[in-house]
């Protein structure tokens, strides 16, 4: 339980970082001329299973500028990007995200 809590502002920080980072990719992005990068609309398979657990990962994600949950199922979320790459590597993404989420949520067993 401590544990739990004390990696809790260090995955908020961690959450903070991303939203700086992709903020800058998105403001970048605007002003450079030419076409915008491709956005994918990605199946993400999640081990969330509790309405906290989903809730959770879903406001991580959606907090985060330029992508978006789009559909959440019960063992599912569609997470629309809009700087996208290849699908492999935003599920690689994704599921850090889910990692750090559950980590403070159920602890050492995420």
């Amino acid at each position: 339980m401590i544990r739990r809590v004390l990696r809790a502002p260090l995955v908020l920080g961690w959450l903070l970082w991303n939203v700086v980072l992709s903020s800058w990719a998105l403001a970048k992005e605007a002003v450079t001329p030419g076409p915008i990068g491709t956005p994918v609309l990605v199946r993400y398979p999640m081990r969330c299973r509790t309405d906290v657990e989903i809730t959770a990962l879903a406001w991580a994600i959606t907090v985060t500028p330029g992508t978006l949950v789009t559909v959440i199922g019960d063992d599912e979320m569609w997470v629309h990007v809009v700087l996208g790459g290849p699908r492999e590597e935003m599920i690689e993404l994704l599921g850090q995200t889910e990692n750090r989420v559950l980590s403070v949520l159920r602890g050492d067993d995420a």
